[in-house]
């Protein structure tokens, strides 16, 4: 099998409406920016097969349903936290969480989300800060769960005890906290753990190709054009990163606080290369 350009496979991806979107597809698009030969529609077969084995329907109680995801996903199958190893990038990668059954909250979510889409239980995500999350919508109301924990249920309350925990005791549960997030804001979360773990490997090369892969899901976004200048000045390529610093400040607002920043990068870079 020759390789494809998995930039612009994803980039095609991220040029569809975000109810066209399709996770598992997107996330394995993702995937071959590490592995260019894998093999997108086998992966899509396992996780068919993992809901042709859950017992569950749209028909029965919720808690019943969650029950048996829970079953499915954690007793049988084996999925959990990747506590030892939290950082480890194959932990952002849904073949990799497949095949070693251990992922970070997203990406757990993720199976979690995909296995009970393909059987009409309506699992969503939640960009809750700092873990994400899932919820059941169940009509009215709906059932906050984690897979990072086993597809624990969480109150209200459980919520603020992780914020809490997470940024301190003035941390105030807002509501857009447990809105439902859209593919594209989840592919952007994902994109956005695997530049942090390869910015923190010092994998500069990496971390530009998840930047251009979140660019291709916003073009225009000032935190990436941001990154990616500063990725630039630190990769000492600085005709590029002058390029980016110059259209950051072009398209910053006024006061912007990053605005200092790459002013005095973009000054140092003309005084180099004077």
């Amino acid at each position: 099998m020759e390789p494809r350009d998995p930039l612009r496979d994803f980039a095609l991806l991220a040029q569809q409406p975000d109810d066209r979107v399709r996770l598992d597809e997107a996330a394995l698009a993702l995937a071959r920016t590490e592995y260019p030969l894998l093999d997108i529609p086998a992966q899509i077969a396992r996780l068919d097969r993992l809901a042709g084995r859950l017992t569950c329907s749209p028909e029965r109680p919720p808690l019943e349903n969650i029950e048996a995801l829970n079953k499915l996903l954690f007793e049988e199958e084996g999925f959990s936290g990747n506590d030892e190893e939290y950082d480890d990038p194959r932990n952002s990668f849904l073949n990799d969480v497949l095949d070693r059954k251990k992922g970070i909250p997203i990406t757990l979510s993720l199976v979690y989300m995909e296995v009970a889409r393909r059987r009409e239980i309506p699992v969503a995500g939640v960009g809750f800060p700092g873990h994400f999350l899932v919820k059941y919508l169940t009509g009215p109301s709906e059932i906050l769960l984690d897979p990072y924990n086993r597809g624990i249920i969480l109150s209200r309350e459980d919520c603020e005890e992780r914020l809490r925990a997470h940024f301190g005791e003035e941390s105030e549960l807002k509501p857009e906290y447990l809105v439902a997030s859209t593919p594209k804001q989840i592919l952007s979360r994902m994109l956005n753990n695997l530049k942090g773990s390869y910015f923190r490997r010092h994998d500069y090369a990496k971390v530009l190709t998840m930047i251009e892969l979140a660019l291709a899901l916003e073009p225009d976004s000032r935190q990436e054009i941001h990154d990616r200048a500063m990725v630039y000045f630190l990769a000492r390529r600085y005709t590029e990163a002058k390029a980016d610093c110059q259209r950051f400040l072009e398209i910053a607002p006024q006061g912007d606080s990053q605005a200092t920043e790459i002013a005095q990068v973009l000054h140092r870079i003309r005084a180099m290369m004077n």
